[in-house]
Formats: C-alpha cells, structure tokens, sequence
C-alpha cells in the first residue's frame, strides 16, 4: 500500500513539474506613432496580415478600445477594398 501511494506521489510530482511549461509571445503591439501610418498603409493596400495583432494590441494600450474591435473585424471582410474603406474610417476616428 505504501509502494503505491508512492509511485502516486512520484506520478503527480513528475506530471506536475514535467517539462518546460510554453506560454505563448504576447505581442508589445505597435507604439502610439505606429497607428495611424499602419493604418494608412492598410487603407491604401488593403494588407493586414502581418500587422493586424501589432495593431490591435497598439490600439488597445493606446486606449482606442472600439478601434482595436473594428479593426478585428477586417479577417471578415474578403474584398480589399472594404478594408481599405473600414481603415481608412478608423484613421479619422483616431485624429479626433
């Protein structure tokens, strides 16, 4: 019964500390300067793949938290040029 208890408490100890837990990379998000240029570029190409964490996670700490969640909604639009009108109408919301 103790050799049991044993290798439970072995097992639980193993799995508990086993490995090197991985946290994913938050990203620092694009800095106050970066915004309104990032999305200037989106509103004349119509690309936000790259960015668009970047850019959420810099509107938010920026404090533009209905930016950040239109901003979101890019990945549902499929034609560039409703991005490129949707970014462009975030830009004016920002320079108020």
């Amino acid at each position: 019964m103790k050799l049991i208890a044993l290798c439970l408490l072995t097992l639980t100890l193993i799995g508990c500390s086993g490995g090197a837990s991985t946290t994913p990379e938050v990203s620092p998000g694009l800095t106050q300067d970066q915004l309104v240029p990032t999305l200037q570029k989106i509103a004349e190409t119509g690309q936000y793949d790259a960015v668009l964490q970047d850019l959420t996670v810099g509107l938010e700490n920026a404090g533009h938290m209905e930016q950040a969640v239109t901003v979101q909604r890019f990945n549902e639009l499929s034609n560039p040029e409703d991005i490129k009108k949707l970014a462009a109408q975030v830009v004016e919301t920002i320079k108020k």
